[in-house]
């Protein structure tokens, strides 16, 4: 979810910045607003506890009414923790404040892919190889683990000041053991990225994530959709 999620970490905030934002728990202060999308908002925040930024997604309520689904989405929480890799950004921690469930990650400066196609347009061969070559690892981690991405498209792919790429968004994934947070006859994930078999509300595994792979590539390249 998030659209424009950068991310960062271990850099002092200037002053001025410190003292805006809004507290949210004891812990955090929120400080901007980076993205919005079908879990939730996204925002920058500052951990007052470890003093850095971090970026706090927060969860639209009703997508965790049912007490089995908050069950299943703190197991898959705990699976995304797992990944660590340098193209993935890393999930912190699960938390709730005053009835607002969130989910902490790590905070990276840097714009989502789709961002920078609208910049740069069509990418060179130069270019592109290196953004894809990020990404299938990130992925290779991810799936190594038992977690399917589900949601992978531009959006959820941050290119960071130095052009490494970072999947972000691990927020609908689930593991291949379980049914994921999907609830009955409800399509999560973006239509124009989605595999046949995710469309038709089928068990998915890795391969759907790579059949999404596949249009992101072929979108950096020609800035269309097969």
């Amino acid at each position: 979810m998030a659209g424009t999620r950068t991310h960062g970490f271990g850099t002092s905030p200037r002053p001025a910045e410190e003292e805006q934002g809004r507290p949210f728990g004891p812990r955090y202060r929120l400080l901007h607003r980076l993205g919005k999308g079908g879990m939730g908002e996204v925002w920058k925040a500052r951990d007052l506890e470890l003093n850095h930024f971090v970026a706090l997604k927060t969860i639209r309520p009703e997508l965790l009414e049912d007490p089995d689904l908050v069950d299943r989405f703190k197991h898959e929480i705990t699976l995304a923790r797992k990944v660590t890799h340098k193209n993935v950004c890393r999930i912190h921690d699960l938390g709730e404040v005053e009835g607002t469930r969130f989910i902490s990650m790590e905070y990276l400066e840097g714009k989502n892919l789709k961002q920078f196609l609208d910049e740069e347009g069509a990418l060179p061969e130069e270019k592109a190889i290196p953004i894809i070559r990020g990404i299938c690892e990130g992925l290779k981690a991810a799936h190594e683990a038992g977690i399917v991405h589900r949601d992978l498209k531009p959006q959820n792919i941050l290119i960071d000041q130095h052009g490494v790429a970072h999947i972000m968004d691990f927020g609908i994934a689930f593991s291949g053991e379980t049914a994921g947070i999907t609830r009955t006859g409800a399509l999560i994930g973006t239509p124009e990225y989605m595999s046949p078999e995710q469309v038709r509300g089928e068990k998915l595994d890795v391969r759907s994530d790579i059949y999404s792979l596949g249009l992101i590539f072929y979108e950096m390249v020609t800035m269309d959709l097969p």
